[in-house]
């Protein structure tokens, strides 16, 4: 029986796979680009129409950000374009041209997909945790495993945080009142948001400890179709409450990068890739994951918008009857979020129960 396997999202663990995601984020870096180019020049880079254009969702958060700070990043676009390394960069994405009315993504699917960026979608099954048991296995394969082992079927998965704490607190004035949502990806390719809510004021060596664990978000492992292994991603989201709806920002940023990482995939691989189960829904957490933080990075280096870096976490489960080295919960684990000078840590674990 294969164990159960967590981790962080911090890099891609396929070259294949990141060259594709890497394609994909600096598209969405385009509209950023475009959003602030807009900003010191708004005739000459007009902004798409469109609700739906990814320009309008960095519009509204370039919105929140103070004015000098604003001129600044604008500033700092309009110069980017001047720069002769910006082809190289941009590869394929250097024919977008900012200056039209026409959205970026519009224009990125006029392109067509890179043939040196295509790989069979046998590439997929090298993810780690996408073929944790072999051939794939069946809930009804698991529950005679079960039976034979006497090990018991567990068909619920949740994450928990056990504590957050303030290792410096921000730059900002007074306390910080740190509230904590995120977004989740399923087996199934499905997102959905947990509403942020008050974890607490915060001065440096403030401690949030929740006595038991509280329940984040959870799972049923047996809702869909999708064959084991299967793999569930949480991009949690830690923020101070003066930050300007950072949590919606997220969600909408993140519904946008994951369909399109689907659909760079499904080019990838050449076809509709369909269920996103399996090793497919694994390269689709994982990408989604590393495109945000790489997105992130971007908005810091551009726009000096210095938020908490969200953090994608993910768990693979090989079937009903795994565990985490014999134990129904993982180890506890803990990542750091840092902004604005203030640095957190939050510790949390995976649980399976029934």
């Amino acid at each position: 029986m294969a164990d159960n396997k967590d981790s962080v999202v911090t890099t891609m663990p396929n070259a294949k796979l990141q060259a594709v995601t890497d394609r994909v984020v600096r598209e969405m870096q385009l509209a950023a680009e475009k959003v602030a180019c807009h900003h010191a020049e708004p005739a000459k880079y007009p902004m798409p129409t469109a609700k739906s254009a990814v320009e309008q969702l960095f519009a509204a958060r370039f919105a929140t950000l103070p004015d000098g700070q604003r001129k600044k990043a604008a500033d700092k676009a309009v110069t980017e374009l001047k720069s002769p390394a910006r082809a190289g960069r941009l590869g394929d994405l250097s024919k977008v041209d900012l200056r039209s009315p026409a959205s970026v993504e519009a224009q990125v699917k006029a392109l067509p997909f890179p043939d040196k960026l295509k790989f069979p979608a046998d590439e997929l099954r090298k993810l780690p945790g996408a073929s944790l048991t072999g051939p794939q296995e069946t809930a009804a394969q698991s529950g005679a495993q079960a039976g034979a082992q006497a090990v018991s079927q567990l068909r619920q998965l949740e994450l928990r945080i056990h504590q957050i704490k303030c290792l410096d607190e921000t730059s900002e004035i007074g306390k910080d009142e740190i509230h904590l949502g995120a977004t989740t990806i399923d087996e199934s390719g499905d997102t959905k948001k947990v509403s942020a809510f008050k974890v607490r004021s915060f001065n440096t060596g403030d401690v949030q400890t929740y006595t038991p664990p509280k329940r984040l978000t959870f799972f049923s492992l047996t809702e869909s179709t999708v064959t084991f292994p299967k793999s569930y991603f949480v991009t949690l989201v830690v923020a101070e409450v003066d930050w300007g709806g950072l949590a919606d920002f997220l969600n909408g940023l993140l519904d946008k990068v994951k369909a399109k990482v689907a659909a760079a995939v499904a080019a990838a691989i050449g076809g509709a890739i369909g269920s996103p189960g399996g090793p497919v829904g694994i390269a689709i957490g994982i990408a989604v994951g590393y495109a945000v933080t790489q997105i992130f990075d971007f908005l810091k280096g551009l726009w000096g918008d210095e938020v908490f870096k969200p953090v994608t976490v993910s768990t693979v489960i090989p079937s009903l009857t795994s565990r985490w080295a014999g134990q129904d919960n993982s180890s506890d684990r803990s990542v750091e979020f840092a902004g604005h000078g203030g640095r957190y840590r939050l510790t949390y674990d995976w649980r399976m129960f029934n």
